[in-house]
């Protein structure tokens, strides 16, 4: 990823969250876990503040031994449950049509 690639990036991740928007409130009910799942997109070498500053909000995540450096797209819809999980799938399905590399964290609390 390039900074050349960013005014692109954050359109997708605009129609993105649009997307996750619209999933999170056709979800039937907020049952299930209190989950923390979020899309992320691997980002190569890019700065958190360069993507805050092409208006990507999210935050940075360092590389481990057990994944690579990410960016952690905010998830700004309601929802902890069930419908967190849908509008974070429709936000990873509508990045992956674009061919963003990204995936979905799944994390519980």
């Amino acid at each position: 990823m390039t900074k050349d690639q960013l005014p692109a990036l954050a359109e997708a991740v605009a129609r993105a969250i649009e997307a996750g928007k619209a999933a999170a409130e056709a979800a039937p009910d907020d049952g299930g876990s209190a989950n923390l799942d979020r899309v992320y997109i691997r980002v190569g070498l890019l700065r958190e503040s360069t993507m805050d500053k092409a208006g990507i909000t999210g935050w940075m995540q360092a590389a481990t031994t057990y994944h690579a450096r990410a960016f952690h797209l905010s998830v700004p819809f309601g929802g902890q449950g069930n419908r967190r999980y849908a509008g974070v799938q429709a936000m990873y399905k509508s990045l992956k049509a674009e061919d963003i590399d990204c995936g979905v964290w799944y994390q519980m609390d």
